[in-house]
């Protein structure tokens, strides 16, 4: 890794989005796939509506996966800007833990998908404790970029958003 940039790449800020666009998608799109595990575990056939959807929810996790291990791959090659200039020790830890944490459900909810939508192993709870572990750290996450965007005004959520740059 090279010395700390200043802003994050752009290929990092559209990764960034995409995840979020792709988790929300899940959010929304989610009952036909929970339609058809359930009956798979009946041993009934789905119905193909809800196959349809179910395999839309698919693919947009495979996506997501997709995403996060591209920024991964440059969160370690290139780095990311350090924290913003009055970050207090304590706050730098969490924002740490929050990124680190992010990164962890977005990878726990693909292995456990996989693991459920494939019949290896009956996930599908565990699956969904992750999702609201998520949808919760996300929250959290969105929070404190709002509060140190508009309250802080540090340019926190200008990182993620240039048009947001003065």
């Amino acid at each position: 890794m090279t010395d700390t940039p200043a802003l994050y790449r752009p290929a990092q800020i559209w990764l960034h989005w995409i995840v979020v666009i792709g988790v929300i998608l899940q959010i929304g799109f989610n009952e036909a796939i929970v339609a058809v595990v359930d009956v798979r575990e009946a041993g009934q056939a789905a119905a193909d509506a809800d196959m349809t959807w179910a395999w839309f929810h698919v693919s947009i996790g495979f996506v997501i996966l997709l995403a996060v291990i591209a920024r991964l791959v440059l969160r370690f090659r290139h780095g990311v800007p350090g924290h913003t200039p009055g970050t207090s020790a304590a706050q730098a830890r969490v924002a740490t833990v929050m990124h680190n944490a992010l990164y962890g459900l977005l990878i726990a909810m693909v292995i456990t998908g996989v693991l459920t939508w494939n019949e290896i192993a009956a996930l599908g709870g565990v699956h969904f404790a992750l999702s609201t572990a998520l949808f919760s750290a996300a929250l959290a996450h969105a929070a404190a970029a709002l509060f140190n965007q508009f309250v802080l005004k540090d340019g926190t959520l200008a990182r993620m958003i240039p048009a947001l740059r003065k």
